[in-house]
């Protein structure tokens, strides 16, 4: 008989132990996060995701500090609730092109099919923050964090073939303007690195993050 999700005791633990909430509004994170079985709720964050690129040394640094911003912003403004303790997972997925500037979700369809040409025949970077704050009642929340990043090779896209993919509308709400699992599998000719990472949650990375936090008696 078919089981709904993964069901691993320490899966268990955490959920009979915490309040579980995704920082996120995306479909695709709870759709990943589904399959481990867990039950949580979903309260997007609502900080504003304008931190300064400049002031980053590297995309992964950006990516991160962005994650952990949307987590904290879900945490304390939920802390203190009852029943249980809080566990806030939060994410953050932005692309890289090949000349190293950071691509997030399109401003508009010009600014779509702009993004799309840069990704023509070359290799973009996408990276995703992951951020777990969890309320073990001390003064502050035991944090976790890990950056994954994956490697995608676009073939050549020519201005048909962009027109085409924007008019769909569904490179609007997507970083990098594009989604692989979706009319975007047509034009990426491979990837390296974890598929689901191009998706927007890294799930191998995650679920390594649940099993150190086991170990370290957190859950």
């Amino acid at each position: 008989m078919e089981t709904t999700g993964l069901r691993i005791p320490f899966i268990e633990t955490l959920e009979q132990r915490f309040r579980v909430v995704l920082a996120s509004a995306s479909p695709r994170r709870r759709e990943l996060l589904d399959r481990l079985g867990i039950t949580y709720e979903v309260i997007p964050s609502t900080f504003a995701e304008d931190l300064d690129k400049t002031q980053y040394a590297a995309a992964s640094d950006y990516v991160l500090d962005t994650a952990v911003q949307k987590t904290t912003d879900v945490f304390h403004r939920l802390k203190g609730e009852l029943p249980k303790p809080l566990f806030v997972i939060g994410a953050d997925t932005i692309v890289v092109n090949s000349c190293g500037v950071i691509l997030e979700k399109p401003t508009s369809r010009d600014d779509a099919a702009t993004t799309l040409r840069g990704l023509s025949s070359a290799v973009n970077t996408v990276y995703t923050g992951v951020c777990v704050m969890a309320d073990t009642g001390c003064a502050q929340p035991h944090v976790a964090t890990a950056v994954e990043a994956t490697d995608v090779e676009f073939g050549e896209l020519d201005d048909a073939m962009v027109d085409a993919y924007v008019a769909t509308g569904e490179p609007h709400d997507k970083a990098g303007s594009y989604a692989y699992q979706s009319l975007a599998c047509f034009f990426v000719h491979g990837i390296r690195g974890d598929y689901y990472n191009v998706v927007g949650f890294p799930c191998a990375r995650f679920f390594q993050m649940l099993r150190e936090l086991h170990a370290e008696g957190v859950i």
